[in-house]
């Protein structure tokens, strides 16, 4: 099993800190800290997934903006984007980084994706909506869904690069 996803705003769930999703899910109106609380949680056992002993290749391309954007203060920023860092040297994990000087870019009009493909069956995708996230499963959005991955991957820093630029904000949140 692989997984491939694109954000445009936030780091991708499945890489996020405990204090960054909490600071991300805290902008919904109208939610309790209860249900914020369950939210964390789920998404948090979510994770466990890339800790398993055969853990999914993930790979993960963010725009540069999911570096910089001071979600839930500094130090929040700095555990976050070192945790990003430490998990993208994970052999079972890349994440790239399409940089800000790269300018408008196909990822910015569509909004955050991720397709799952498995060895034995279809692939599948899941894409957030204003509304509420969709389940993707009809063969021509999921190739609409796959040219745009390869187009942002064509835009994003090879793997290497990508550290280096992750390492270069990281410093930038704890100075």
């Amino acid at each position: 099993m692989s997984l491939r996803s694109f954000e445009p705003l936030v780091v991708p769930g499945l890489l996020q800190t405990e204090d960054y999703a909490r600071a991300v899910l805290r902008t919904r109106v109208k939610v309790t800290d209860e249900e914020i609380d369950e939210m964390v949680s789920a998404r948090l056992e979510r994770q466990s997934i890339l800790a398993q002993d055969k853990p999914p290749m993930l790979w993960s391309i963010v725009d540069e903006g999911v570096l910089r954007r001071p979600v839930g203060g500094r130090e929040t920023m700095a555990r976050q984007v070192l945790h990003l860092a430490g998990m993208s040297r994970r052999p079972n994990i890349v994440v790239q980084v399409i940089p800000a000087g790269a300018g408008a870019h196909e990822g910015l009009r569509g909004g955050a994706f991720m397709i799952a493909d498995f060895g034995d069956a279809p692939s599948a995708a899941y894409q957030d909506t204003a509304a509420r996230g969709q389940i993707i499963e009809y063969s021509d959005d999921l190739i609409s869904l796959t040219v745009l991955w390869e187009t942002l991957k064509a835009e994003a820093l090879p793997r290497s690069a990508s550290l280096e630029l992750i390492q270069e904000v990281a410093q930038t949140w704890t100075d």
